[in-house]
């Protein structure tokens, strides 16, 4: 019996339906550790097995005689089984319970999909809120940065303006309004040494739209020199670091005017402040 024989007649084998010289005519092949058809055999055991499980404790009696009704060819090459329409009954349970099974697998799949997509929407959520909580710390960080950059700019300011009470030589000039102001001060504090000054004023109105108060010195060679351009806030206390002009003369006077918010090079509106500075003795 040919290799192709005995594949043709491994479900008859698995029935128990063949005659006893075919039977091991098989055997012999089997022994001799043919893989493809012993593959082939525990699976006709299996169907064989099925059928056993949906309910026939055994074959009728004349279901060997059927199966044994088969058309074959001269080379044994294909086999054609003819089987009553009772003996269809079990291989319908079985193909039913392999159906069944496959069902149910299916339906695991489907469900260890549907876990392995709800977990990769969690990690989703989870990230994103992850992200979140980044930007916010950034934010918070940068705004300590712009709190640290803005108190290291105010500590240099009032370094300068320490330095500028501390030197030696300190000139303090006391202005008040000018007869057609409303009632207003400030004081010019002037150090010649370090070449810087400070200015303070007190319950200043504010200016019109699109105006500013000016502050200036007025000097001995060219008059009235800018000294910058302030704005009060809302209680009234404008403030202004100004340089000392070194080769204008003696400082002899400092006043403020209301004038155009981008300041002007000389003085054009309403004096509001005036105060002179003593005479040198």
């Amino acid at each position: 019996m040919t290799h192709e024989e005995t594949q043709a007649d491994l479900s008859l084998f698995a029935l128990d339906a063949l005659e006893p010289l075919e039977r091991q005519q098989i055997e012999v092949h089997l022994a001799g550790g043919c893989a493809a058809c012993t593959s082939e055999l525990a699976s006709w055991h299996e169907v064989v097995g099925a059928m056993a499980l949906a309910g026939h404790e055994a074959p009728p009696p004349d279901l060997k005689p059927a199966l044994l009704q088969r058309l074959q060819s001269p080379s044994r090459r294909a086999k054609v089984l003819a089987f009553p329409r009772w003996a269809l009954i079990p291989f319908a349970a079985a193909a039913a319970v392999l159906l069944v099974l496959g069902v149910v697998r299916d339906m695991g799949m489907r469900s260890d999909l549907d876990r392995q997509q709800q977990l990769v929407a969690n990690l989703r959520d989870q990230l994103a809120t992850a992200q979140d909580h980044l930007q916010h710390f950034r934010e918070q960080l940068a705004a300590k940065e712009k709190d640290a950059t803005a108190l290291r700019a105010a500590l240099a300011a009032a370094e300068q303006s320490l330095a500028v009470l501390q030197a030696p030589g300190l000139q303090v000039v006391h202005l008040k309004e000018t007869p057609k102001g409303q009632p207003a001060e400030a004081h010019a504090l002037i150090s010649t040494d370090t070449g810087r000054a400070l200015f303070y004023a007190f319950d200043l109105p504010q200016p019109p739209e699109g105006m500013a108060y000016e502050l200036w010195w007025i000097t001995e060679k060219e008059g009235p020199v800018n000294a910058g351009v302030f704005q009060p806030d809302s209680k009234g206390l404008g403030q202004v670091e100004a340089r000392v002009p070194g080769d204008a003369g003696t400082i002899q006077a400092a006043a403020v005017t209301i004038e155009p918010a981008a300041g002007v090079p000389k003085p054009t509106g309403p004096m509001v402040l005036l105060g002179t500075l003593p005479t040198p003795s």
